[in-house]
């Protein structure tokens, strides 16, 4: 008898994570009964329920290391996604990808995380928000992220407590005592496993508080109790093997060679350690390998093997930069910051549409008032009682508009940082394209507007010779130049790393030419740093006044600027060149 079957009924099949504790339990039976319901589909499973099971099939497929089922799963994962628009069948392939990136040593794996988690960011499901946060959580701490983890953890448990879901605090508990180790706040590690197992063992998952426990071992070995380290990881290497989890197994063989090892057995430790080194080479699971060599270093180190010892090390070493590249750093976090300008623009909403509950309270209790002054005219018997009422009313009017004019404050503050350049406290793109497409809609009849591209000269020796800091210096610097030369004429933005942008109304080509010929000299004489290098800095500046049948809109506007900017450049930076002057 199939248990997938029984999921169809009661509503459970809908659920993302329908097989979640199955997944672990039971991976190989997970993937075989996944496959024989899909095989079986008469057209009949609903997206939701097709959704669940591939999602569970994915899981399984990590826990036992089974490639072939993992590309089946994300694969039809990817199809559903797009023949239905479904981003939670796209985020869910997302995140296979991602945690088996992470586990394998492949470098691109939390920047895939980001990018499913991008998918649903904003839905109005509850369950898929918390799942999508748990997941992030759950990559930050597998790739040891910590302090980035340990936000996200305690995000998904706020989330899963609302749902009232006790086997999702737990998971996120048991990654929040993963982020705690890295940290090196042991205690409070051990303190968020051992809630993570008292909290699955309520819920009926032995199997998942098993597992916690080799997490809680490897604590206890920091404590000084490697006894009781010993009997958590034999524990779960026992339950981990039985189920077919090669990657959790490795890490319980870990620690139970390093509890032998504290106990005063590092000879029969090494053996073991190289027997697990052994295996993960074997299921080519590098993201572990590292740990494991590091591991194997030290207790070869501790009998004397040094020369064992130092290529072990080394392949560690290696495996590490293979797999942390500046390039996948930098992608990491441009995307950390679209998804966290998503989150403050979501919070945004949700502050409005509080503000506006907040009016509709308020009108209410007026109309209450109004209501109650009115039955004090008509019955003078009760007058006292309605004059009590009155104030009570009137209070919680005072209160809330009070409430409401404090978060529409905290709202228009939000909004202003998303406007503005961190760095430089001047306009930033976004500000700067929705300034630009004001000034064209509609097209002034007088002078046409102007937008001039500016870019600093060689900033990047400035920031190879003098560092990074002093680099921010001269963009401050030169921003605070810009905006006092422009004054009220214009508006000034940073639109990239080194590059700014002035927009002026109304200024005609051959004034935005003197405006930016005075700009360049201005930023010609500013006295520099003595850290930064040279003793002054030069800018280039490309000029272009809008013309509509040239230009047509704020996309070919900028390109003109570029040019003639990139044309200021190929002639010598250190001056100012005009998008006519190029044609």
């Amino acid at each position: 008898m199939l248990w997938l079957p029984l999921l169809a009924h009661a509503g459970a099949a809908t659920s993302i994570n329908a097989l979640r504790g199955r997944a672990v339990t039971d991976p190989r039976g997970v993937i075989a009964d996944v496959r024989q319901r899909l095989d079986l589909d008469d057209g009949s499973l609903a997206p939701a329920e097709e959704r669940a099971l591939l999602w569970g099939m994915g899981s399984a497929a990590i826990n036992v290391d089974d490639e072939a089922a993992l590309t089946e799963s994300t694969l039809r994962l990817d199809s559903l996604g797009h023949a239905r628009g479904d981003g939670v069948a796209l985020a869910a392939a997302g995140f296979l990808h991602a945690r088996h990136d992470v586990a394998n040593g492949i470098g691109d794996g939390l920047s895939e995380a980001l990018r499913a988690a991008a998918r649903v960011q904003g839905s109005d499901d509850a369950q898929i928000v918390a799942w999508a946060r748990f997941q992030l959580c759950d990559a930050y701490a597998l790739d040891e992220s910590a302090a980035k983890a340990l936000t996200l953890c305690r995000q998904a448990q706020a989330s899963y407590r609302a749902l009232g879901d006790e086997w999702g605090i737990a998971d996120a508990e048991n990654d929040e005592g993963i982020a705690l180790a890295s940290l090196g706040r042991v205690r409070e590690a051990a303190a968020a496993y051992r809630r993570s197992r008292e909290r699955f063992t309520r819920v009926g998952a032995t199997e998942l508080a098993v597992m916690v426990g080799d997490n809680l071992a490897r604590m206890y070995l920091k404590l000084g109790r490697p006894r009781e380290a010993l009997a958590l990881s034999r524990t779960s290497l026992a339950h981990e093997l039985a189920a077919g989890r090669i990657s959790d197994s490795l890490d319980s063989s870990s620690d139970i060679a390093r509890a032998e090892a504290a106990l005063g057995h590092p000879h029969r430790a090494y053996a073991m350690m190289q027997a697990t080194v052994a295996r993960a080479r074997a299921a080519g699971i590098n993201g572990q390998l590292v740990d494991l060599l590091r591991n194997e270093s030290e207790l070869a180190e501790r009998i004397g093997r040094m020369h064992d010892a130092l290529a072990q090390l080394r392949e560690a070493l290696k495996l590490t930069a293979s797999t942390s590249t500046p390039a996948l750093r930098a992608i990491e976090a441009e995307l950390e910051a679209r998804y966290a300008t998503r989150e403050k623009e979501l919070r945004i909403h949700d502050l409005e549409r509080e503000n506006r509950i907040k009016d509709l309270d308020l009108e209410a209790a007026r109309a209450e008032a109004m209501r109650r002054d009115e039955a004090r005219r008509r019955d003078v018997l009760l007058g006292r009682v309605t004059a009590v009422a009155m104030v009570g009313l009137l209070l919680v009017a005072v209160l809330l508009f009070l409430l409401l004019r404090s978060q529409r404050r905290h709202a228009a503050e939000l909004r202003l940082q998303a406007l503005r350049d961190p760095l430089t406290g001047i306009d930033n793109r976004r500000a700067f394209l929705r300034c630009a497409e004001s000034l064209l809609s509609p097209l002034p009849e007088t002078a046409p507007p102007v937008l001039m591209l500016i870019d600093v000269d060689h900033f990047k020796r400035i920031n190879d010779s003098a560092g990074h800091p002093q680099g921010d210096r001269v963009l401050v610097q030169v921003s605070a130049m810009l905006r006092d030369a422009v004054g009220d004429s214009g508006w000034v933005s940073r639109v990239g790393g080194e590059e700014f942008a002035v927009l002026c109304a109304g200024l005609g080509a051959d004034a935005g030419m003197r405006l930016a010929e005075t700009l360049r000299a201005g930023v010609a004489t500013l006295p520099m740093p003595s850290q930064a290098g040279p003793d002054h800095v030069t800018v280039s500046i490309g000029v272009a006044a809008f013309d509509t049948r040239r230009h047509r809109d704020v996309d070919g506007w900028m390109r003109a600027a570029d040019v003639a900017l990139y044309s200021a450049k190929s002639l010598g930076r250190d001056r100012v060149v005009a998008d006519a002057m190029v044609d």
